[in-house]
């Protein structure tokens, strides 16, 4: 079943429409997505963490992260992908360990940045990252395991000034080093979109955010999955803090009845 599942979707980043890849954090938003019936369901990190009262970046303890993926699979039929975020350890050896405990729960795919945080993001070395890919993809195929392997580059995401040939230049390490999609968040030029979308032959990824380009924009210049991070989340939380205030304001319960 997982390999069907696997194929699936692959599948799904190979199609002319790009996938639309709402990010979840609990096994009720997982469910609701099947509801809206979108194709899979990728988790949040960032949304995960902070359900859970931890900032984001690997402070949530792996364990923790694979319980609640572990109701999150329960939930759904769909194929399931982990933020995985740059592994949760600095060890190859143990990410690979990470991956084996995520497959044996459902999940099909992960996601794994080339940033680390500590006081405040930055970029790990291109070449050093790409050896922890290879070790990974090897060890997949070694143990059998169907993992589509999304590797997420954070040059745009953390501004830098020479963003496009950056991205193009560890995508291309990346690509070589055994990753199944590229996944690029904070990238928004329709131009530049293009342009890493040429560059490789894998298909890309990028994240809503208000100025991204519409869907079908996007598919026209090559773009593969669009994914939602953690929007959603910050959307229902925002509401529920609009909703509160007006409790509080009106001294009645009317708004959560409106």
């Amino acid at each position: 079943m997982d390999s069907t599942k696997h194929a699936y979707f692959h599948h799904l980043h190979h199609l002319p429409e790009p996938l639309l890849l709402p990010n979840v954090w609990d096994a009720r938003s997982a469910a609701i997505c099947q509801t809206n019936g979108f194709a899979a369901v990728g988790t949040s990190s960032a949304a995960i963490a902070s359900m859970l009262g931890y900032a984001d970046g690997e402070q949530l303890p792996f364990a923790d992260l694979l319980g609640i993926v572990k109701r999150i699979a329960s939930a759904t039929t769909l194929p399931l992908t982990v933020d995985l975020e740059a592994g949760y350890s600095r060890n190859p050896a143990t990410i690979c360990e990470h991956i084996a405990h995520l497959h044996a729960v459902g999940v099909v795919g992960i996601n794994l940045e080339d940033s680390l945080v500590r006081d405040g993001r930055h970029l790990v070395d291109a070449a050093e990252f790409a050896r922890t890919v290879e070790q990974i993809k090897t060890f997949c195929l070694v143990h059998e395991l169907p993992v589509f392997l999304n590797v997420r580059t954070d040059t745009y995401l953390l501004g830098l000034a020479d963003a496009l040939p950056q991205t193009q230049h560890r995508l291309q390490v990346y690509e070589a080093a055994g990753a199944d999609g590229l996944f690029i968040p904070g990238l928004t030029e329709l131009s530049a979109i293009q342009a890493v979308c040429q560059h490789t032959r894998l298909p890309v990824n990028v994240m809503c955010t208000p100025d991204l380009p519409a869907l079908a924009m996007l598919a026209q210049v090559g773009v593969k999955r669009v994914s939602m991070g953690n929007y959603l989340f910050e959307f229902l939380a925002h509401q529920q803090e609009q909703v509160g205030a007006c409790i509080r304001q009106e001294q009645n319960f009317n708004a959560l009845f409106r």
